[in-house]
Parts: structure tokens; C-alpha cells; sequence
């Protein structure tokens, strides 16, 4: 008897969460920056930073976490940071995109204006995606990607540079040494 009424009241519970409406409890909060203005919004333990110089234009979003972007020399930042992550961009010309989504997970974009200056024609992408816990980093100033943890990626366009980091294990192309 007790074996049915502890199905009876499973499969109850069950069908009530997905009947009745759930009740959103995240906070989001979102900043846009361009033509040299610096925008920053704060509510509780969500936040977003966009700033940027006359040439760039940086976007941010934060739910329930931080997203941060820095645009200069006419980048186009991105930074995402949701469920407790971090996603902070920062370029000098370029796309940076940084995402950072669950508890302690941190997201790092850059791009060094020095390094994309030798090949004008086509923009510098660095990409960096880090969830739960993990750490990802695209830095086109030490030309290196970084993943840690286990659940990351990393992309540097301009060396082709890429890395992969799974609760199975860890890849990364070499590092290309270009002059």
C-alpha cells in the first residue's frame, strides 16, 4: 500500500510542476554602450557593464550574473554572464565574445590592437565559453587560449588557436607561433 501511495504522489507532484505556472525568479539586467559612454547596472548579486570609446560599441547582459564588455578602436564587444558565471570581453578592434553560464564559471575575451593590425581586411574574433565551475580565456595579446574544467571552449581567429575541455578530458590545437 504505501509502494502505491508513494507512486500516486510522485506522479501527483509531477504533473502539478508541470501544469501549474512557475514563478521566474531570475534577474536580468542588460547594458548597451556606444559613441564613448559607460553604462553599468547593479541589482543584487546581477550586474552588466558596457563601455566603450567614440568607435566601439560594447553590449553586456547579466542573469542572476555578471556581464562586462569594453569596446575601443571600433570592436564589438560581447559579455554574457548567467546562473552565477562571469563572461567579461575587452577588445582594441575586433569581436570579442565571452559567455559564462552556472556557479563560478569565468569568461575571458580580448583583443590586443597591436595584434590585429598586421591583417586589416578581416576582423579578429575571440571566443570563450565557460559553464559551471570552468574557466575559459581567448587573448589574442599572448596568442593563447585557455580551458579548464569541465566544460569550456576557446577560439582565437586570428591564430586558429582552439581548445576543448570536457568532463572526459582536455583538448588544444598547438600554439602557432606567428612572427
Amino acid at each position: 500500500m504505501k509502494l502505491i501511495s508513494t507512486i500516486v504522489c510522485s506522479a501527483g507532484a509531477v504533473f502539478a510542476s508541470l501544469w501549474l505556472p512557475a514563478v521566474a525568479s531570475a534577474t536580468d539586467v542588460h547594458c548597451t554602450s556606444e559613441n564613448g559612454t559607460d553604462i553599468t547596472v547593479i541589482d543584487g548579486r546581477t550586474a552588466c557593464r558596457a563601455a566603450t570609446d567614440l568607435l566601439g560599441q560594447a553590449k553586456s547582459l547579466g542573469i542572476d550574473g555578471v556581464g562586462y564588455a569594453n569596446a575601443t578602436a571600433g570592436a564589438m564587444a560581447i559579455g554574457i554572464g548567467a546562473a552565477g558565471g562571469v563572461g567579461a570581453s575587452d577588445g582594441a578592434g575586433g569581436i570579442p565574445i565571452a559567455i559564462g553560464v552556472g556557479q563560478d564559471a569565468i569568461a575571458l575575451s580580448s583583443i590586443d590592437h597591436n595584434q590585429i593590425s598586421a591583417n586589416p581586411g578581416t576582423p579578429t574574433i575571440a571566443v570563450s565559453v565557460a559553464l559551471d565551475g570552468s574557466r575559459a580565456g581567448a587573448r589574442t595579446a599572448d596568442r593563447t587560449v585557455v580551458c579548464l574544467g569541465g566544460g569550456a571552449f576557446a577560439w582565437n581567429s586570428r591564430t586558429g588557436d582552439t581548445c576543448l575541455s570536457t568532463p572526459f578530458g582536455r583538448w588544444q590545437t598547438p600554439v602557432d607561433q606567428l612572427p
